[in-house]
């Protein structure tokens, strides 16, 4: 606990520049604590400022993974509902309605905590963390099942392209 104390303001500072926003990176801190009291390290620790800013950093690195992971995830979804604009014909405006009803479609037969995620996340634009605080599950859940239904419009997309 001392050595955590200790080494908090340098570890924030660390996650504040990798992550650019100081809010993040005392989440990201606050969540190397629990990772750290929710470890079974058994025998002494050579060096427990090292070990911390190991745990620091791998966090960092995780949650920053997943969040370009996730913007990837975005620009392909973005890239399948929003195509660019060209002038609105009968045939694209026909088209588009049979793309939505498609995209209606694959997104029905997800199963049911899949799709509510889903939309939970990209339409009414909730974080993981809450969402996965709302419905009672882990961050990575939350990730699985967004991930899982946009894999699905993925290959929607790829139909559509073919």
């Amino acid at each position: 606990m001392a050595t955590f104390v200790q080494v908090r303001p340098r570890l924030e500072a660390v996650a504040r520049a990798r992550t650019g926003s100081r809010a993040l990176a005392e989440d990201l801190i606050q969540d190397t604590w629990f990772k750290l009291e929710a470890a079974r390290i058994e025998g002494p620790i050579d060096n427990p400022a090292g070990f911390i800013i190991q745990v620091a950093n791998n966090t960092v690195t995780d949650h920053l993974r997943k969040e370009r992971r996730r913007s990837e995830l975005d620009a392909e979804l973005s890239d399948l509902l929003w195509e660019s604009v060209d002038a609105v014909s009968p045939e694209r405006a026909l088209i588009g309605r049979e793309r939505l009803q498609a995209v209606r479609a694959a997104l029905d037969e997800l199963p049911e905590k899949t799709r509510e995620i889903f939309l939970m996340n990209r339409i009414e634009r909730i974080p993981h963390r809450r969402i996965a605080e709302l419905l009672g599950m882990s961050d990575n859940a939350v990730y699985y099942h967004v991930r899982r239904a946009l894999e699905r419009l993925a290959e929607l997309r790829d139909d559509f392209i073919d």
